[in-house]
């Protein structure tokens, strides 16, 4: 999906909570398993990048008086409005993050500075710079992932390296496979991120691999139903609200630059992918009613024609 700037939104939540309303002041591209406004990740023409990963963990703060906002819809509000990985740590504390789903966060941008977020016990528990050695995240906490990465590195015997489909193998495994990469200077950063996430990839559940090049505002991937590496260039879209938002169906042939294969969005089609989404979930499914209401939303969504980039 790809969202302009200067759209007025409101978030959408419960009867009994305090939305937060704001303008988005970037235009970002997404990937949506949900329906448009409720992306997975994405990054936007700032260069910041935010992406969603399962964590049984997870325990939300209460939101008290504040603000609150859904947890999907977050990732746009931080794509929306931010370009720094210190604006989304605020956030996160500013306002009330709800729903059901059990998730933490990662988040980078152009300054290649990161941040890992998690809600354990009730409260926000933020990484970055010195508590953050590597940006790598799997479906284990944070930190029981350097815990048992600590485990495989030898303490002066050989490394182990650990193999299997689970978080935390595959968290040593990224991390291994980062810090390589880092130490051949020379290769291209591209094929290398690609190798480390098909090393680290499920069989039967990953459905797409995404790569973004911060600075360059450049996203490459692919997907379950084409393997193809495909590739949009952020800052040759028009993302002003007067613009047509535009999308790109995953499952769609092609190969190299796509971004003159995106086409407009359409209502009908988002209300598709929302109960294909869900469909696939082993989770029960929202009501009717709920699909409508997050298919229609979009449709509400008002341009104010004064946001600009910066």
């Amino acid at each position: 999906m790809v969202n302009p700037r200067g759209l007025a939104k409101t978030a959408l939540v419960g009867e009994d909570a305090t939305p937060v309303r704001w303008t988005s002041r970037y235009g970002s591209l997404t990937f949506n398993q949900y329906g448009r406004e409720f992306p997975l990740g994405g990054m936007n023409e700032a260069g910041l990048a935010m992406e969603v990963l399962w964590l049984e963990e997870t325990e939300y703060p209460e939101p008290g008086e504040r603000e609150t906002i859904g947890i999907l819809q977050w990732v746009q509000y931080c794509l929306d409005s931010f370009r720094s990985i210190g604006d989304v740590a605020a956030s996160s504390t500013e306002i009330a993050i709800s729903g059901t789903a059990k998730v933490h966060f990662l988040a980078c941008d152009a300054n290649a500075e990161c941040a890992v977020i998690e809600f354990l016990g009730g409260e926000v528990v933020g990484r970055s710079a010195r508590t953050l050695p590597l940006p790598v995240l799997t479906n284990d906490t944070y930190n029981a992932s350097l815990a048992y990465l600590n485990r495989t590195l030898g303490y002066g015997g050989d490394p182990i390296t650990p193999e299997g489909p689970g978080s935390l193998p595959r968290f040593a495994r990224a991390a291994r496979g980062t810090h390589e990469a880092r130490s051949r200077p020379g290769n291209d950063p591209v094929d290398d991120a690609f190798a480390i996430l098909a090393d680290v990839a499920q069989p039967t559940s990953t459905q797409w691999r995404i790569v973004y090049q911060l600075a360059a505002g450049v996203v490459h991937f692919t997907s379950s139903t084409n393997l193809a590496r495909r590739t949009v260039i952020l800052r040759s879209l028009d993302l002003d609200c007067t613009a047509d938002a535009l999308v790109l169906d995953l499952a769609a042939e092609g190969a190299g630059d796509v971004t003159t294969k995106l086409v407009p969005y359409s209502a009908e089609d988002n209300l598709k992918l929302i109960r294909a989404g869900f469909s696939a979930d082993a989770v029960a499914p929202p009501t009717d009613e709920a699909v409508a209401i997050m298919a229609a939303y979009p449709d509400g969504l008002l341009c104010t024609f004064e946001a600009s980039s910066e």
